[in-house]
């Protein structure tokens, strides 16, 4: 059996000894190497997570197989909050009955053959270049802010450096960010010998087969935004041990130019749309078409190419 065949349940039921045995196989065959193996619960569900490290980049074994994908709305039974929250959103902007408006918010229902695969855990963004703290592009920023530089922040630059500071107005990152496009992004993964997921691979990385609307369950709060909640089941790494789909701004581009996934590039949060809207771009499964069509048209544009690089088992 190749690496790129390991199913879910075959991985979970291999012993500690037999799992670290094939851990470190697949490190010494990509040149990585083997962070931890830890068993895990996400939402009431077990799974034994392995991560790797390359260079600083981790990433976390997501076993493969022919899972359902996508989502069927029949299967929503909203809250009375939800209800609530959606009922004063359609009012407002016109929406159609809610199951409606969820199945046309999210991928059909579909089998796909998926391969094992090794996934980042942290999006990563092709362009973003670490700049050290004392360069001297970074004390010119810095010293630009004049005396509002005593405090923890973030600022940035007309020319993509951006620069953190902690309570005492130390740098703590730098970092300069070029814009790419998306075709650029994909030969900027090519180039450090990885590629980014496909839709199917990023639903399935996030879901990790649940088939709830959201990968924690159909829940959500009533009193704000993803973005306003700093703690949460859905700033938790999910069952594969991915930090993934936890802010609605920071969505994540794929294989294909027109479909983001993990956010909506907060429209819904920005435009104060309603809560359970502005959750509902953080599900599994979910789909804004006419946002991703409009960023891959040559009116698009965005202040950061994310993507979620993949390491293919061989």
């Amino acid at each position: 059996m190749s690496y790129a065949e390991l199913r879910v349940d075959q991985w979970n039921d291999r012993s500690e000894e037999a799992a670290g045995r094939l851990a470190r196989e697949i490190a010494a065959r990509h040149d990585l190497t083997v962070v931890g193996l830890r068993d895990t619960t996400y939402a009431g569900r077990r799974h034994r997570t392995a991560v790797f490290d390359r260079g600083g980049l981790r990433f976390a074994l997501v076993p493969g197989g022919r899972p359902t994908l996508g989502y069927d709305a029949a299967r929503f039974h909203p809250s009375a909050g939800q209800q609530a929250s959606y009922a004063d959103s359609a009012e407002e902007y016109g929406l159609p009955p809610l199951t409606e408006h969820l199945d046309a918010m999210t991928s059909p229902v579909r089998d796909v053959d998926l391969p094992a695969m090794l996934v980042a855990v942290e999006a990563f963004e092709p362009g973003e270049m670490p700049v050290p703290p004392d360069d001297p592009r970074v004390g010119e920023l810095v010293a630009s802010l004049g005396r509002r530089s005593d405090g923890a922040g973030t600022v940035s630059s007309a020319d993509g450096l951006t620069v953190e500071l902690d309570a005492t107005g130390r740098v703590t990152r730098a970092v300069l960010v070029e814009e790419f496009d998306h075709d650029e992004a994909m030969a900027a993964l090519t180039d450090l010998g990885l590629r980014t997921t496909s839709p199917d691979e990023w639903e399935w990385a996030c879901g990790a087969g649940a088939t709830t609307l959201f990968r924690w369950g159909d829940d959500t709060p009533d009193d704000g935004y993803p973005v306003e909640q700093v703690t949460g089941v859905h700033r938790t790494p999910n069952l594969w041990g991915l930090a993934i789909g936890q802010d609605s701004y920071r969505y994540e581009v794929t294989t294909e130019p027109t479909v983001v996934c993990g956010g909506d590039g907060g429209v819904v949060t920005c435009g104060g749309s309603g809560y359970f809207l502005g959750w509902l771009t953080l599900a599994t499964a979910y789909r804004d078409g006419d946002f991703g069509r409009w960023l891959a048209s040559d009116d698009g544009y965005a202040d950061e190419t994310l993507t979620r690089p993949v390491i293919s088992l061989g």
